[in-house]
């Protein structure tokens, strides 16, 4: 089979912590072919989608972890499976980039279906499953928010099309300026999503990764010292933990849509029993669950398009 990783530089990748590596490294240990490129490498030739790759050896040696063996142009309809991975924000680019990978024909698995990554916001992705949720509002008003925040001692405020972390702050009603929500909603023009804070955050939050609309576990994600976002890339660190009959609930209710919008590969985000995110564009965490649990989880999700 022939794998082709979207994604972002290979020089940035960290291969002892980085999924797409994981992924990349198990598929050419199983004796597929990986290719590489960036969004940025695709066009379009009529109709037939078209990209420069790099085909590569792809290695455990953590210092050398990628061999380029050879440069092409190719129809990228010749794919067996396209993993897209390319990490958030969600941009314009990307937007285009899933518009692309429509043109190809439906012997070429895209992972995730590129409709799905492009029409499922991953924070607001989430109410669609209100009973799992905690209280929301989204919106661009201050005095919405504020209005909303009544109701509560804390909530948490996030932008719409947030990521790793990044504009997340928490905001207490008559404790914080007006003007912290007036910055968030960049006075009006942007949507924030104002949540009701969980205390359960205190104790981490749980990353948990399904395949094909099953849960294969999860890890907890706690953040580091002097902080309080529990995201890895806020200096968080991740430890082992069980699913519980809450996370397995959450799950089943979300199989029927996972696999109907073609989400092989998902992450999601759950803080005291409450689902909080549905990550479909680049799910991470797969090697630190594959460590605690002593399984070989990208061989078996590779054994599984196989």
């Amino acid at each position: 089979m022939k794998h082709a990783f979207i994604m972002d530089p290979l020089e940035g990748v960290k291969p002892w912590k980085d999924t797409s590596y994981f992924l990349m490294l198990a598929a050419y240990q199983r004796g597929h072919e990986v290719a590489y490129m960036d969004q940025r490498d695709l066009y379009l030739e009529h109709n037939q989608l078209m990209a420069r790759v790099k085909w590569l050896k792809v290695s455990e040696d953590n210092e050398k972890p990628f061999e380029v063996i050879r440069e092409e142009i190719f129809n990228m309809s010749g794919m067996d499976v396209i993993w897209l991975r390319t990490d958030p924000p969600f941009d314009r680019r990307y937007f285009y980039t899933t518009l692309f990978l429509d043109f190809l024909p439906a012997s070429v698995k895209v992972v995730n279906r590129p409709s799905c990554v492009r029409d499922w916001n991953e924070k607001l992705g989430a109410i669609h499953f209100p009973e799992f949720t905690p209280k929301t509002c989204v919106s661009n008003k201050t005095a919405e928010i504020k209005q909303f925040a009544t109701k509560f001692e804390r909530l948490t405020i996030k932008p719409v099309d947030g990521y790793g972390g990044k504009g997340i702050f928490f905001y207490t009603p008559g404790k914080e300026p007006d003007c912290l929500l007036d910055k968030a909603t960049h006075d009006g023009a942007h949507w924030v999503i104002a949540q009701e804070y969980l205390p359960a955050a205190t104790q981490g939050d749980k990353r948990i990764l399904l395949v094909n609309g099953e849960p294969i576990g999860a890890i907890l994600r706690v953040h580091a010292q002097g902080q309080e976002l529990n995201n890895m890339d806020m200096g968080g660190q991740a430890i082992e933990a069980d699913l519980d009959e809450d996370d397995l609930e959450i799950c089943a209710a979300l199989k029927p849509q996972l696999i109907e919008k073609g989400a092989f590969f998902v992450g999601i985000d759950v803080i005291g029993g409450k689902l909080i995110e549905i990550n479909v564009t680049s799910p991470t965490g797969l090697q630190e669950l594959s460590r605690f649990s002593g399984v070989v989880h990208h061989h078996n999700m590779i054994e599984a398009l196989e």
